[in-house]
């Protein structure tokens, strides 16, 4: 039922919320989501593979292989493992012949084998995975993991990946199934606990959630921030729902080759259950009503509604005990729902939730299930909605179960996993559920506190899920596995929401291939009261550092956070001093979840760092087109540590000043620095008044000899024998007169016997430290700056990316903006426009357009604006 003009205006300001209506062209036109301003999942191969990749390696080490079980292709193909060392392993597990014989086809005999391995052999702390670069060969890709402990490499699993359908899928590999069983979850808290016993190094943790959820107006013009009952009172002096239930979005985008080179179609739909209705509208301005007058068939407190990729509507007609199909059908500029027919009309007691599940063919009709959450019986049901008889497939119940509240699909790539999550607001619990296209399985929960209500679910292109928690007036993300990601939560008392939806959309490309892609944005229906109703939010992405701790023995940095969506993650430790980066701690595309790095202090060139101040520095890329963000940490100082595998390569050099290298092997004991009379090894650095130890490990392998361990001419322990058996010093205190210099000789010296002075390891380190009394960072760069500053970029000239410095003086608090334009002085990006206080910042620049779209090589201008200043610098984007 069309509405009046009054009500039109009047939806399509409530329209706004979901449909992002800031910049939209004038009324007729039809502009791309680029045009839009926002931002679809990259279509990138290799970035989708990387991301299966640490899918893969996440579900190996927490032995859950429901994580990827979706990701192996129905012709899966397992062999036996290319290499099992620890024989231990296999043997606990009866298959030590299956490493011969063992052959494997289909994800059911695959997930039927991973789930009988039990955890046995080396423990974790022990034991890590590698992954090898990936290798392409035209539809193909090829990589290997590897287990690995100290002792060597345990286990290898090749693996063979096929580019199918829009998305790659796992066709064949080596003793996959086998890896779980190497990692050990009591060995893994033992880790914990052992490097929880450091020093705290870094304070100033990252705050939680301040970039995960980024609050967007409505609209900048009218400085709208919340739509509600009072804004539309204000406006047209009319009331818009009774009550707002249900939400659901359908967007399609078609691009030609002629004019009009888009058409597009964006229809909200919201479930008013007081008024038995359905409100319906696109970003054109026009807006319906669907009742009874319309369909022919009444409703009766309509709550869930969702959409599928063809334009149909599922309607939880909840009053009349059943879902009510609709579909879209008309001209785009003028769509309107059509009644399709019910689904079970004599079996659902009360209908509440429902989610649309393309099992892995988003394209792909015929194998579509409806999946209704039914609170009147607490039960899980599948229609089969790719054939016209909308049979029932499954009818599942869980005894726990007592108030179903919400509903939502896994999903990797945009595409259903085989995961179904589920509140119940009896129990206070999230179900993460798995259905293999005949059964269920309850693979895990999460409970709720006392206080919380859990409400609807939703899930976004990676399938991270998203709580409504109406009690605790928060918006929960979790992780696939329901681990805890960010909270959006707000102390505004009229802050109620309802239902947090992520955007999807299909776009049909002009050589009629079809994509299907979740967005950066997502849409918070409210409570309709006064002061709520709707607002908007962008999806963003932050790596909140939980601790930096240094062990106990100063060896080892060790990183916990959390990664709240899926991103590329560069991690470097950056000098405070000169701002060079010396170690690479991460860079990799990584899933949401929490991330540990465990760094060995060693520099990108294999050196061990100097003692001193440092900082962290992230570079965090989403998966979204969006330029990558630079952030850094707080200065926080490592004091000396010094570790010298003697002998095993150039990089353990560079502290020695006297004898040659020997190796017989790879392993530490292997590898010596011999000398007829002496070896000496010198350090700088040390603080004098400042305690230090060091310690040595001794093998000989010309015979028996007699050797003494100096520092500088002080003697650290007495003459002892050394053979080809290892002799390992305890730890030896330095005299302080040995540092006063800042520098020490360490020195092993031959004092009798057949052999030469050698040495196979030898440690440096401060003694007794105590991360209270670190020394204080002092640098003039550390300062506030004193006036604005525009550096040059850096590189220049660059590909494909580069960082722009600039300052903000102590005076200034307010807006400050950096654009870049291009020679005739057009506007081509806009890098921040926002309140910036004192400080210097950075800006990554990945030379893309305001529309996401890669710029001509040439000369470019940026331009800092804030307040009455104004500046510019030129640079060069090649490539």
């Amino acid at each position: 039922m069309p509405m009046n003009n009054k009500w039109c205006k009047l939806l399509w300001l409530f329209s706004m919320i979901y449909l992002w209506f800031i910049g939209v062209p004038a009324l007729g036109q039809t502009p791309s989501p680029k045009a839009l301003g926002y931002h679809q999942v990259a279509a990138n191969e290799p970035m989708a593979l990387a991301l299966l990749l640490e899918r893969i390696r996440d579900g190996i080490e927490t032995n859950d292989p429901y994580l990827y079980l979706n990701a192996l292709a129905e012709d899966y193909h397992e062999a036996p493992l290319a290499q099992a060392a620890d024989a231990e392993v296999l043997q606990k597990n009866g298959d030590h012949l299956l490493t011969k014989l063992g052959q494997l086809n289909g994800r059911a005999a695959f997930l039927q084998a991973a789930l009988r391995r039990e955890s046995a052999g080396r423990a974790r702390r022990e034991a890590r995975l590698e992954t090898s670069n990936v290798s392409y060969e035209k539809d193909l890709a090829f990589c290997t993991l590897r287990v690995r402990d100290a002792g060597g490499v345990l286990a290898r699993s090749e693996l063979r990946f096929q580019h199918r359908g829009g998305h790659w899928q796992l066709v064949q590999a080596e003793g996959l199934s086998y890896l779980p069983a190497f990692f050990a979850s009591s060995a893994a808290e033992q880790l914990i606990k052992t490097i929880a016993e450091g020093f705290s190094v870094l304070a100033g943790v990252s705050a939680p959630s301040s970039k995960t959820f980024l609050a967007q107006p409505i609209s900048r013009a009218y400085q709208i921030n919340t739509l509600s009952r009072s804004v539309t009172a204000e406006k047209l002096q009319r009331r818009l729902f009774s009550m707002s239930h249900g939400s659901a979005l359908f967007a399609q985008v078609q691009e030609r080759t002629q004019s009009p080179y888009v058409i597009a179609n964006y229809v909200q739909f919201i479930t008013d259950p007081a008024w038995n209705r359905i409100v319906y509208g696109d970003y054109q301005r026009w807006i319906k009503a669907c009742d009874a007058k319309d369909t022919g068939v009444a409703l009766q407190r309509p709550t869930g509604i969702v959409t599928d990729q063809r334009g149909f509507v599922y309607v939880a007609d909840t009053g009349n005990r059943r879902v009510l199909i609709l579909q879209l059908a008309g001209a785009a500029h003028d769509l309107s729902l059509v009644y399709r027919g019910v689904i079970g009309q004599d079996e659902l007691l009360q209908p509440v939730e429902l989610a649309w599940d393309d099992r892995g063919t988003i394209f792909d009709k015929n194998d579509d299930l409806l999946w209704v959450g039914d609170a009147g019986d607490a039960t899980l049901l599948a229609y089969r909605i790719g054939d016209e008889s909308n049979s029932r497939l499954v009818h599942y119940h869980h005894e726990d179960w007592r108030n179903l509240s919400g509903l939502a699909l896994g999903r990797f790539g945009g595409r259903s996993d085989g995961h179904i999550y589920l509140a119940d607001a009896g129990t206070r619990q999230v179900y993460r559920l798995y259905f293999d296209g005949e059964t269920i399985a309850v693979l895990n929960t999460y409970q709720g506190e006392a206080e919380m209500t859990p409400g609807a679910l939703a899930s976004d292109h990676w399938g991270n899920v998203y709580l409504t928690d109406t009690a605790m007036r928060k918006i929960q993300k979790f992780s696939p596995a329901l681990n805890s990601l960010a909270v959006l939560a707000t102390d505004d008392t009229n802050f109620q929401p309802l239902r947090f939806n992520p955007l999807f959309g299909s776009v049909i490309l002009a050589d009629g291939r079809q994509l299907w892609s979740g967005y950066d944005q997502a849409f918070l229906l409210e409570n309709w009261t006064e002061q709520s109703g709707g607002r908007r939010y962008e999806l963003g992405i932050e790596f909140q550092l939980k601790q930096a701790r240094l062990s106990p023995e100063l060896s080892e940095l060790q990183l916990d956070g959390v990664l709240t969506d899926e991103g590329h993650l560069t991690i470097e430790v950056v000098s405070a001093k000169s701002n060079e980066s010396m170690a690479v701690l991460a860079a990799s595309w990584q899933n949401a979840g929490e991330l540990r790095m465990i760094w060995d202090r060693r520099q990108s060139n294999g050196e061990m760092i100097a003692p001193g101040h440092y900082k962290l520095r992230q570079t965090l890329q989403s998966t979204y087109n969006k330029p990558p963000g630079v952030e850094e940490s707080s200065v926080f100082y490592l004091p000396l540590y010094y570790y010298e595998d003697c002998g095993a390569s150039a990089a353990h050099d560079v502290h020695r000043i006297r004898g040659r290298r020997l190796a017989e092997n790879n392993a530490p004991e292997q590898t010596v620095v011999t000398d007829a009379q002496e070896v000496i090894y010198s350090f700088d650095d040390l603080r004098p008044g400042v305690s230090y130890e060091a310690r040595a490990r001794y093998v000989s392998y010309f015979g028996v000899v007699e050797q003494a361990f100096y520092a500088d001419e002080n003697e650290l322990h007495a003459p002892v024998n050394v053979g080809r058996e290892a002799f390992t010093s305890g730890w030896l205190e330095i005299p302080p007169e040995a540092v006063r210099d800042g520098r020490v000789q360490l020195r092993i010296v031959k004092t009798g016997g057949a052999g030469q002075a050698s040495v196979a390891e030898l440690w440096l380190r401060e003694a007794n430290y105590d991360g209270a009394s670190a020394p204080i960072f002092e640098n003039e760069f550390a300062q506030i700056p004193q006036a604005f500053a525009l550096e040059q970029n850096y590189p220049n000239p660059f590909n494909p990316q580069t960082t722009i410095a600039f300052s903000v003086p102590e005076n200034f608090h307010g807006q400050v903006s950096l654009r870049i334009y291009d020679m005739t002085g057009k506007l081509v990006r806009e890098l921040i426009n926002e309140d910036r206080g004192p400080g210097r910042y950075r800006v990554v620049w990945d030379g893309l357009s305001q529309s996401g779209n890669r710029l001509a090589s040439g000369l470019y201008l940026y331009q800092l604006r804030a307040g009455s200043f104004s500046t510019a610098r030129k640079l060069i984007l090649m490539k």
